[in-house]
């Protein structure tokens, strides 16, 4: 029999949304009816009528974007998260070598914490759901040569696969 030592492990997370994108929403909606009362009453009559062109474009991307998923899959030490839009669009958000980890810690934790202040860039690939652990992954770039961060909901089994090649940088409860 066919034995592998292969660490494989693919996980989906769903992302609520965040209050800033409904307040995003929001805003878009109420340009586009002063736009649109501007727009009927004759004020500036053209002008109107392209910026409410313009933010109906952006309203319509920003409204579209409604089913927000991130994919974490881990394979022999590299994670890779996705962002899947409305179960149709994937896009990379990072990828990330064994490497390259220096931190993986439940956020709020005393190891977390070290880099609750730093200005990293930050990519948060979280499910912004209080009922699920949050947890942050530092990193750093060879090529770009500078640190950032991931914020994202792995689960046990996910950590425990991480372990596997980074066992002194990887906490957990």
């Amino acid at each position: 029999m066919f034995e592998s030592n292969d660490t494989f492990v693919e996980e989906a997370v769903k992302s609520k949304e965040t209050p800033q994108m409904k307040a995003k929403k929001t805003g878009l909606i109420a340009i586009d009816i002063i736009l649109l009362c501007c727009v009927i009453i004759g004020v500036h009559a053209l002008i109107s009528a392209v910026l409410l062109i313009i933010s109906g474009i952006f309203t319509l991307i920003i409204m579209g974007n409604k089913n927000i998923e991130y994919e974490y899959d881990y394979t022999n030490g590299s994670l890779e998260i996705a962002k899947i839009i409305n179960n149709e669009k994937r896009k990379k958000v990072v990828n990330i070598e064994s490497s390259e980890v220096k931190l993986v810690a439940e956020i709020g934790t005393n190891e977390s914490l070290k880099y609750d202040h730093v200005q990293l860039k930050t990519y948060d690939c979280s499910a912004h759901d209080e009922n699920v652990k949050d947890y942050i992954l530092v990193a750093h770039n060879e090529e770009k040569g500078y640190d950032f961060k991931v914020l994202f909901n792995p689960s046990e089994k996910l950590l425990n696969a991480m372990k596997r090649y980074n066992k002194s940088c990887i906490y957990t409860n």
